[in-house]
């Protein structure tokens, strides 16, 4: 055990300026530049690196790790956000969501906006994936039924 401490306290002192200038680069926040350093270096000790290639490894991890968070932001969308509707003009959903049940809200919230498929939603859920896409396109058609009952 002492060992391992030792190991993480030098692979710290060593490549965590690295790995965060480097997330921080990519990410612009230093609260996910953080969570990167972190899942790097958790990386690199559930791995056994050689030293000759632990450098280039955790670059290439770090730009990884980032560039996923930065695919995971571009899905995202806040769920008050409006969008626009067949005539061009913005319109809010947060009136009409509140018109779903509590789990189609959910399902939605996890599908639409967090980018989650539907077998991963079924997993969280304890759905059949067949159930959650069921339920997906009732919510859909809802919410299509309620923005062209809207004037």
């Amino acid at each position: 055990m002492e060992k391992n401490s030792e190991a993480i306290r030098q692979a710290v002192e060593l490549y965590g300026d690295m790995i965060y200038r480097l997330a921080l680069h990519y990410l612009k926040d230093s609260y996910d530049a953080e969570d990167v350093v972190q899942e790097v270096l958790l990386a690199l000790f559930l791995r056994d690196i050689p030293e000759h290639r632990r450098k280039a490894w955790l670059l290439r991890v770090t730009v990884n790790k980032s560039l996923d968070i930065l695919r995971k932001r571009k899905r995202q969308r806040p769920l008050e956000s409006d969008l626009p509707d067949k005539n061009g003009e913005s319109v809010s959903l947060s009136e009409e969501l509140k018109e779903l049940s509590a789990l189609d809200r959910e399902l939605v919230y996890l599908y639409w906006y967090e980018g989650y498929s539907s077998k991963e939603i079924g997993k969280l859920v304890r759905m059949s994936d067949g159930a959650v896409r069921k339920r997906l396109e009732r919510a859909k058609k809802k919410l299509r039924e309620l923005l062209e009952k809207d004037p």
